[in-house]
């Protein structure tokens, strides 16, 4: 019978027109009815007994679908939750360490976080590093181990930290086994062909270089000492990577304000049609230009579209919190190792000493401060706030920084993605009902 099962606190519904498109966030299934159903449904909401007398087929298919639950599993999945989030926090058997040999930089954008000092790695933090990566694939149990490049502008580092960091990773790598991957986020304005030549060697797939915009704007934007424009030079360099290297991720993140938004499509006819299909285009609005005006999910779709309809790749993925984890730096094989020596958990900060995890030994181990046990061993989602939350299952809360902030008073509104997970929805629902399918997975919803 029905005495066990209850209208599932994770679903949700909108009405458009005569029909209505719903969802359980556990099963993750969109589906459509009409709205008599839906309104039968509401009717019976506090008696699904009576609902399976009226309607056989359709309370089964609500149960079918997690809208109509267990309501020992709806209670239990918190815990659930839980017990996966940690098993993903302290099991990965991959290590990721991300290196800034300088926050220096050969730009100064107007928007960035980064204090570009003209402070560089020492040799004396290098042979730290060495070590640190010695121990990590010697000692421990894993099977994969990533390096990635950040900064400030990493390739000014080129010759004296990239290389032979890289080359030191994968020499230890495959004596150990481990399967060795390399990355860089970087402006791409120092990239040449002895560079790729490199890259290959040392298996580097993943890359992020930024552009602010179509040319006029960018070139207002970054500029080089020489008040030169910078647009030309970095997207021949990408095209060249393409071409030559192939990566197997070249994400080309587009930063933008509420006021260059609009020209942004011109950048398609900047990169030949051949080479679009090899570049995944991310559209980024500067968190300064978020408090005037974020755009809404209407606005971002209809331009993504018109990048996958020139041939380029699109972030695909609409609703990015839907694992246990909500960030890369919840995991503890994770590092971020300063030019001087200190350690991070996070790359989108400032570096400032207020902000450090930890530091690294001269003996080549990282010596944690006394909060990060803590932030690691409870899960972002363990408050009040995300426990009773409809939406936890596609979100999991805010990142371990943000609620280190709450937990130093401030507003847990002010991190929550409520708002935007709702505008999120209810741009895939609408595209949804347009399909005129009735079932659809929702994380795999498509542009």
């Amino acid at each position: 019978m029905t005495d066990h099962y209850s209208f599932s606190k994770f679903n949700y519904f909108k009405v458009i027109g005569k029909t209505v498109i719903g969802v359980n966030f556990v099963d993750k299934l969109l589906f459509a009815i009409d709205l008599e159903k839906y309104n039968l449904l509401l009717n019976y909401k506090s008696n699904l007994e009576g609902l399976r007398k009226e309607n056989q087929v359709f309370y089964s298919t609500m149960v079918k679908l997690g809208i109509i639950k267990s309501t020992e599993l709806d209670r239990a999945f918190y815990e659930d939750a839980l017990l996966k989030r940690r098993l993903t926090v302290f099991r990965d058997p991959s290590y990721r360490l991300t290196i800034n040999p300088t926050l220096n930089c050969n730009f100064s954008c107007w928007y960035c976080y980064e204090t570009h000092n003209k402070k560089y790695m020492s040799n004396e933090v290098k042979q730290r590093i060495l070590k640190l990566i010695d121990n990590i694939v010697s000692k421990q149990d894993i099977q994969y181990f990533e390096l990635d490049w950040f900064g400030g502008e990493p390739l000014l580092c080129y010759k004296n930290m990239v290389q032979p960091i890289s080359e030191f990773t994968k020499s230890v790598c495959e004596e150990k086994k481990v399967f060795f991957i390399s990355g860089i986020t970087t402006n791409g304005y120092l990239i040449n062909t002895e560079m790729i030549d490199f890259f290959k060697k040392v298996n580097m797939q993943s890359f992020q270089i930024t552009l602010d915009g179509s040319k006029d704007i960018h070139d207002t934007i970054r500029y080089t000492h020489s008040n030169k424009g910078s647009y030309d030079r970095i997207v021949h360099n990408i095209i060249l990577l393409t071409r030559e290297l192939k990566p197997q991720n070249l994400s080309l993140r587009i930063n933008y304000t509420s006021k260059s938004f609009s020209s942004i499509g011109c950048i398609i006819d900047s990169f030949p049609k051949d080479i679009r299909a090899n570049i995944k285009v991310l559209l980024q609005q500067v968190w300064q230009d978020k408090e005037s005006k974020r755009l809404t999910m209407r606005e971002i779709g209809d331009l993504q579209f018109k990048f996958k309809e020139a041939g380029f790749q699109i972030e695909r993925e609409i609703l990015h919190c839907s694992t246990e984890t909500s960030c890369y730096a919840d995991n503890f094989n994770q590092s971020v190792i300063n030019y001087d020596g200190r350690v991070f958990k996070c790359t989108a900060l400032n570096f400032e000493k207020t902000q450090e995890d930890g530091i690294l030994t001269d003996d080549g181990n990282i010596l944690w401060g006394n909060s990060l046990a803590h932030k690691i061993i409870h899960a972002t989602f363990e408050n009040e706030y995300c426990k009773e939350c409809r939406f936890l299952p596609i979100c999991y809360g805010p990142c371990h920084k943000k609620t280190t902030y709450v937990a130093d008073g401030d507003d847990f509104e002010k991190y929550c993605f409520k708002e935007g997970i709702k505008d999120t929805l209810d741009y895939i629902m609408t595209e949804f009902e347009k399909t005129g399918q009735a079932l659809a997975p929702l994380l795999d919803f498509r542009i």
